[in-house]
Order: structure tokens, then C-alpha cells, then sequence
């Protein structure tokens, strides 16, 4: 009798944990889209962490968690941690290096996550995901994501567009320019190039009416948010966005209409400034800056190929001190090429190694008319994560609740089609 009394509180008290694991799952994802949140995101997340690891241990569970993302990202964090003692300054390599440790247990805590939440759906029924809030006609595992998604976007949006309009910002000039709370207008372009195909196909998969509201309404925010950010570089991820999914789907009629369109906006823009409106927009000051800084940063790669000069966005600095820029603080802005300087040609391998395998692993292999409906969730996030990498070749966006948002929707990406 006592083993019984014992094992039904065991199941309570698991069934209680793993709830709070998928609403964590959520809340974590919103919080991803407010950098000001940041620290309470890390708190919440380690405090998941806590318990998963617990209640594993608890159930005696195996938490050998295998990803196909595994090698590459071992052998990066540890060739990371090898060139440390060949730092500029070990001790901020040090710390860049656990936050990137922290990011990659985020990837791991997901995948986990997921994966229970889909096993215990089948064994359990669906009483662990938020079930009437029906986002994803199928994948029921990561409705939890892909809400939060629409939530964060949704609420990033509104706020980001009434502090625009708040503080003077208008279409004529970019003098006034929209920002996430508690960041800045490359955060936001990033956020948004994250989530706007995300949205997109919530609206188009959503069985329910509200959904559908929810979806199209948040996309047509992100979008007035995405244009008030007046990034360019977060424009460009977008544009690269369209194009891989006009490869992908093997439609030339759409990727010539993308050509035709970008040829248009650009004699529009062209145009406007010609009448004194976003002159700034096709000003080339800060194209000309970031080649020099560049050209600066593969020059110490030649000099230091195989350890570089430590890792961190802002060991360049020093470096920079009898530069062109002088004393101005100055970064890469470009992530790669900053793994590069810091941990030398195999680290910037290893970093590449990466993305090319999640590539690998999202975009279908398979002919158009046989994709299921998991080939296309994963070909969606095949696009985020060809816009990600794109906006990572111009600023360092690879940090604090971004990369957070990343490593969640990766873990989303993979776990969308595992049999169970």
C-alpha cells in the first residue's frame, strides 16, 4: 500500500514538473523578445534547468540527449576553451565562453523538453501543451513555441511602434528610429527577421478563426516595426530569407518577381532621397566603416590562424588602437569573423561546421509535392535560420536572449519530425 501511496506521488509530482516545463518553455520564449528581461529569463531558465535534471535523476532517466548538431558543437566549445590561455584577456574569454556554454544548454534543456512533452502526449493525452490555443495543425509538442512566438512578437511590436510614434518618428527620415525595449533598432530587425516567418505560417496553418487574427494581426505589426527600424542590414536577411524559399521551392516566377521588386524599391528609394526624404537610409558611412574594420579583422586572422587573439565581441578593441577608426569603439560586426579572430581558422570551421549542419537538417531533401506537414515547419526554420546567419554577417546578434530565442527554435526545428 505504501509503494502505491509512494508511486502515485512520485507521478504527481512528475506530471506537476513537467507542466511546469512546458509553461516554462513558453515563458521563456517570450521573454526571449525583451532584452530588459534578460537576467529574470536567465533565472527562469536555470531554475528549469534545476528541476528537469532533478526529476531525471529522480525517474532515473537516461539524459544522454543526442542532437545531429552534437560534434561540431562539442568540438567548437572545447577548442574555445583550449585558446583561452592564449587570450588578449583569458579572464573576459572565460566569461564569453560560459555564456556561450549557458546558450547551448538552453539548445539541450529545449530538445528535452520537447521531446518528453511529445512522449508524455501520447502516453498521457494532450493535458501538457496549452491545447485550445490550437497554433500548429500538427507538431502539438511545440504549440508552446510557436506561441509564445506569436505572443513575443505580438507585444515586442506594439510597444516598439507606440515608443516610435512617441518620441517624433516619422516615414521621411530615420533620424527617429524604432527599437526593442531595453535595446536597439538592430535587436529589434533581428528579432523580427526571427519571427515574421514564423507568423506568417501560424496564420496559414491555424485551424481556429482567432489564430488566424492573432497571426495576420501580429504579422501586420511586425512588418510596420520592421520598416520603422529602418535597418538595412536586417532588410537584406529578409531578402535573402525570400530568396532561399524561392530555392527551395524550386519557383523561378518567384524569385524573378523578388529580383523585379528589389530593382523597383531601390529606384523608389532612390527617388526620395533625390527629394530630400532618407538620404541617411543610402548613405554608405557605415558600409565603408565595417570593411575597414574587416580588412582589419582578417589581417589578425593571418597573423594568429590557429588560436587567434581570444575569444569575445569585445577583445577586437585594443586591436583597434592605431587603426583608422582611432579611438573609436569599435567591433567586427560580423559573428563568423569574429569567432575567427578569437579562436582562430578551426574555431571559425567549427563555428561554420554548425550552421551548416542545422542547414542540413531543415531544409527537406525530398521533393516538393512529398513534404509532410513536418518538412515545411522545418523548412520555415530552415529560413530563420538562413535570416539569422545573414544578419550575423553585419552586427553581433549571437548574444543574451537572441541567441536564446535561436537555440529554442533550433531545438523546435529538429524535434519537429522525431517518430515517437
Amino acid at each position: 500500500m505504501q509503494s502505491r501511496i509512494s508511486l502515485r506521488k512520485t507521478s504527481f509530482f512528475s506530471h506537476g514538473v513537467w507542466t511546469i516545463q512546458s509553461v516554462g518553455l513558453f515563458l521563456l520564449t517570450v521573454f526571449s523578445f525583451f532584452p530588459v528581461l534578460f537576467h529574470l529569463e536567465e533565472y527562469l531558465f536555470f531554475l528549469l534547468l534545476g528541476l528537469a535534471l532533478f526529476l531525471g535523476w529522480l525517474e532515473e532517466k537516461d539524459l544522454k540527449i543526442r542532437t545531429p548538431i552534437d560534434l561540431p558543437l562539442v568540438l567548437l566549445l572545447g577548442w574555445i576553451l583550449l585558446t583561452i590561455p592564449f587570450s588578449l584577456n583569458p579572464e573576459y574569454s572565460f566569461v564569453e565562453w560560459r555564456k556561450l556554454v549557458a546558450q547551448c544548454l538552453v539548445f539541450y534543456w529545449a530538445v528535452y523538453v520537447i521531446r518528453e512533452i511529445s512522449q508524455r502526449q501520447q502516453k498521457e493525452g494532450p493535458s501538457l501543451s496549452f491545447t485550445r490555443l490550437d497554433v500548429i495543425v500538427a507538431n502539438s509538442h511545440l504549440r508552446n513555441v510557436f506561441l509564445g512566438i506569436l505572443v513575443g512578437a505580438f507585444l515586442l511590436s506594439s510597444f516598439t511602434l507606440v515608443d516610435f510614434i512617441d518620441r517624433g518618428g516619422n516615414w521621411q527620415d530615420r533620424n527617429v528610429r524604432a527599437i526593442a525595449p531595453g535595446s536597439d533598432y538592430n535587436w529589434l530587425s533581428t528579432y523580427l527577421v526571427l519571427s515574421i516567418p514564423l507568423v506568417l505560417y501560424c496564420g496559414m496553418t491555424s485551424r481556429w478563426l482567432w489564430g488566424k487574427i492573432l497571426s495576420y494581426s501580429t504579422l501586420a505589426l511586425a512588418l510596420f516595426a520592421y520598416a520603422a527600424a529602418y535597418t538595412r542590414a536586417g532588410w537584406l536577411a529578409s531578402v535573402v530569407q525570400l530568396f532561399s524559399w524561392g530555392l527551395a521551392m524550386r519557383r523561378r516566377f518567384l524569385i524573378m518577381s523578388l529580383i523585379l521588386v528589389i530593382i523597383l524599391g531601390s529606384v523608389v528609394l532612390l527617388g526620395i532621397s533625390q527629394m530630400g526624404y532618407h538620404a541617411d537610409t543610402l548613405h554608405t558611412w557605415t558600409v565603408e566603416t565595417r570593411l575597414q574594420v574587416w580588412k582589419l579583422g582578417v589581417g589578425q586572422i593571418m597573423n594568429h590562424p590557429i588560436v587567434g587573439i581570444g575569444y569575445g565581441n569585445n577583445i577586437f578593441e585594443p586591436v583597434l588602437a592605431d587603426s583608422p577608426m582611432g579611438d573609436i569603439p569599435m567591433h567586427l560586426h560580423n559573428v563568423p569573423l569574429m569567432v575567427g579572430v578569437g579562436s582562430g581558422i578551426p574555431g571559425l570551421m567549427l563555428f561554420l561546421w554548425v550552421f551548416i549542419r542545422l542547414g542540413m537538417e531543415l531544409f527537406p531533401k525530398t521533393n516538393r509535392k512529398n513534404w509532410t506537414d513536418s518538412e515545411t515547419l522545418k523548412l520555415v526554420l530552415g529560413i530563420v535560420l538562413v535570416g539569422f546567419f545573414c544578419r550575423n554577417l553585419f552586427d553581433y546578434m549571437f548574444a543574451g536572449s537572441l541567441a536564446y530565442l535561436f537555440w529554442i527554435l533550433m531545438a523546435s526545428g529538429l524535434e519537429a519530425s522525431v517518430e515517437r
